[in-house]
């Protein structure tokens, strides 16, 4: 497989983007993660989690994925230069995000009482989750407008919207919190969601899309496509949302309401520290996909290459935290959330199958291939809530990260046999390479970050993560040249 380094750049670049817009919404979470350790602590953390989960169901359920679904048809138009085309498809956008935003809120408040007897057990958290359901609605115009940006590549505009919401959001909760503790935990998810709209409905403005706001039949009609795919891709994006939400309700039946604290706080790790990756690739990598038109030359190269970019760059971010996890969590959360470890110290190296199975995965997307989608979102969900249910019943922690590692594993490997058999994906030598060095790594990371001498344990530690940045570097340098990209980045800034 050629490698074109004109790619790599692409890819390099919204990954680095989207990488240090996410490192410092990473430093806005670890505040907002002390501060709230503090001020409400793992009881907190769960009742924070269940209530997001709750209503997070119900806008997965209505919402139709539009902030993948609109992507493509925005993606099209741009593509096809028909400014046109860009603001009816963006009014059709708007219109579905608009319908189904206060179909779930109105729906959230219908159900609230039962939502609080099945989530918490009583009927104590009817009126808060009335209250975060109108959520749903921000969060709905909040991701139309993100799908347009990003279907005509504004990705700056992206990714300063949701960095400055953050921000923002950041300043104004914190001091509820500390002035209310849990009673501030729905003020708080009320008014972040909509300062994240307010944000992002800034940046769209700079598009000068001109939207109409006349609703018309038309509108449905000619959304069609939208929404038939979104309802095929609501199924993927609901599933997961139903499955942890599953898990918490199984958590808190078996353990308390502080071990589902723990397990929130587990995924935050896995899908915001360690996900920087994950993020990038949704952003850049799954319009590139889109655009090729089930061309499966250009396809197959351009998943090499995410999936080659993806490993290089988490591999050093698995075997950092391997080390210093005590210090992670410490830092992040307080001493109160080290009993998480044990599911992070299974489940944080399985990013690396992550890394692959993903770029793997939104090829299915892609080619909107919607029963290899259906199916295989049912099968890997039911294997994920199985093996997470099970590794906590016999292992708790441990088991849940336990279970997370086969899961991963057997997303990789399902992934790769749908895609090789329907597509003809094939894994290059340099892939299949860079994948078995990197496994190496992470194993022996994996096996000696216990050691009880500290002093061999960090010694262990400068070897692995010394090798671990050479060779990375060493393979990137291959395809981007990073010091050309560095002397013409410095040059520019003078």
């Amino acid at each position: 497989m050629s490698e074109n380094r004109t790619t790599y750049k692409a890819i390099f670049k919204a990954t680095s983007l989207f990488g240090s817009v996410h490192i410092v919404n990473v430093i806005i979470s670890i505040i907002r993660s002390k501060f709230l350790a503090i001020l409400i602590g793992p009881e907190g953390y769960g009742i924070f989690g269940l209530l997001n989960s709750t209503v997070d169901i119900v806008r997965r359920a209505l919402g139709l994925s539009i902030e993948t679904s609109g992507v493509k048809k925005i993606s099209q138009a741009y593509t096809s230069k028909n400014q046109k085309s860009i603001v009816k498809e963006s009014t059709i956008i708007f219109w579905i995000a608009i319908i189904t935003g206060f179909l779930g809120s109105i729906i959230s408040v219908l159900f609230s009482k039962q939502l609080s007897y099945f989530t918490f057990g009583d009927y104590n958290m009817t009126m808060a989750i009335a209250l975060v359901g109108v959520t749903i609605l921000f969060k709905q115009l909040t991701e139309a407008q993100s799908a347009i940006m990003q279907g005509v590549t504004k990705l700056k505009f992206l990714a300063k919207s949701g960095l400055y919401g953050n921000v923002i959001g950041l300043f104004i909760t914190l001091p509820l919190f500390y002035l209310f503790g849990l009673d501030a935990i729905v003020p708080a998810i009320i008014i972040s969601s909509f300062l994240n709209y307010l944000v992002s409905y800034f940046y769209f403005r700079r598009l000068k899309i001109k939207v109409s706001l006349n609703f018309s039949t038309r509108v449905l009609k000619e959304g069609k496509e939208i929404i038939v795919f979104g309802g095929l891709l609501t199924l993927g994006s609901f599933l997961p949302v139903l499955v942890n939400y599953l898990m918490q309700i199984y958590i808190r039946y078996l353990g308390d309401i502080e071990s589902v604290g723990l397990f929130s706080v587990g995924l935050v790790m896995l899908n915001a520290y360690v996900g920087v990756i994950f993020i990038a690739m949704s952003t850049e990598y799954y319009p590139r996909l889109a655009g090729f038109n089930k061309n499966i030359k250009l396809e197959n190269e351009a998943v090499n290459q995410q999936a080659i970019v993806s490993m290089l760059i988490i591999v050093p971010v698995i075997v950092g935290f391997l080390f210093f996890k005590d210090l992670v969590i410490k830092l992040l959360f307080s001493k109160d959330f080290i009993l998480v470890l044990p599911m992070l110290v299974w489940a944080v190296p399985a990013m690396l199958f992550k890394a692959v199975s993903w770029s793997l995965g939104y090829l299915i997307i892609a080619r909107a291939d919607s029963a290899v989608f259906v199916k295989t979102a049912v099968v890997y969900n039911a294997i994920y809530f199985v093996l997470c249910a099970g590794g906590y019943y016999f292992g708790e922690m441990k088991g849940l990260g336990i279970g997370l590692c086969i899961f991963y594993f057997l997303h990789l490997v399902g992934n790769y046999i749908v895609t090789s058999l329907r597509y003809g994906v094939q894994c290059s030598r340099v892939l299949i390479k860079i994948f078995i060095i990197s496994f190496l790594l992470c194993s022996l990371s994996f096996l000696l970050c216990d050691l009880e001498n500290l002093i061999y344990r960090y010694l262990t530690f400068i070897v692995i993560f010394s090798i671990t940045i050479f060779y990375s570097y060493y393979e990137i340098d291959k395809r981007i040249d990073v010091k050309s990209l560095l002397a013409k980045y410095i040059k520019k800034k003078k």
